[in-house]
């Protein structure tokens, strides 16, 4: 079962006669966002522009907007939310805009309702440092628990520490799983 969240919402001037935002399906995720503009709006090759959406929302502590590309609309028409996701924090109260960009080798044109973006709410935690510059004196080097490498400009200090560095059998595999196993179960011995 989906948790359901209610958000305040007020319409701005140029949202008269819209309909809020919604989602397509009970499936949905993202909120369908509409372009608010008075009169049709056209975006010539590469050009982008700020489109208002008819509405300002209350986004409660603990949660984060995100406006994103409309993934048929960017299919189809090349239509994307420039510098997307964009993020509403809590803290934005104002009309809430989308970044706009024509990503086609075509002319878009917004008209008025036109869907072109959408918005997803995330619940959202605040991060501290546990900061591991210098753990035992040593500055640099992995933890298990978070799977933080930190590269230092300091220089090796003995000839042991580069010959651990030669030999070290740790593989690059991606950004979200860095090491293979191998190099994990390397570490625990």
């Amino acid at each position: 079962m989906t948790k359901v969240l209610t958000l305040s919402i007020a319409r701005t001037a140029d949202g008269n006669n819209l309909p809020l935002p919604s989602y397509s399906s009970k499936y949905h995720m993202g909120l369908n966002l509409q372009a608010a503009v008075p009169t049709a709006l056209r975006l010539e090759p590469g050009d982008r522009a700020y489109v208002p959406t008819g509405f300002a929302i209350g986004i409660p502590d603990g949660y984060c907007g995100l406006v994103v590309s409309q993934p048929q609309i960017a299919k189809e028409q090349g239509l994307i939310v420039l510098d997307g996701p964009q993020v509403v924090h809590p803290a934005d109260r104002g009309a809430l805009f989308m970044l706009l960009q024509n990503m086609s080798s075509h002319v878009v044109v917004l008209h008025r309702g036109d869907v072109v973006a959408q918005l997803i709410i995330e619940p959202v935690v605040q991060a501290t440092w546990n900061d591991l510059s210098a753990v035992n004196g040593v500055v640099g080097g992995m933890t298990k628990t978070t799977d933080v490498v930190v590269d230092s400009a300091k220089p090796m200090e003995t000839e042991s520490d580069q010959d651990k560095m030669k030999t070290s059998k740790r593989t690059y595999k991606s950004p979200r799983n860095r090491f293979s196993e191998e190099d994990e179960n390397e570490e625990e011995r």
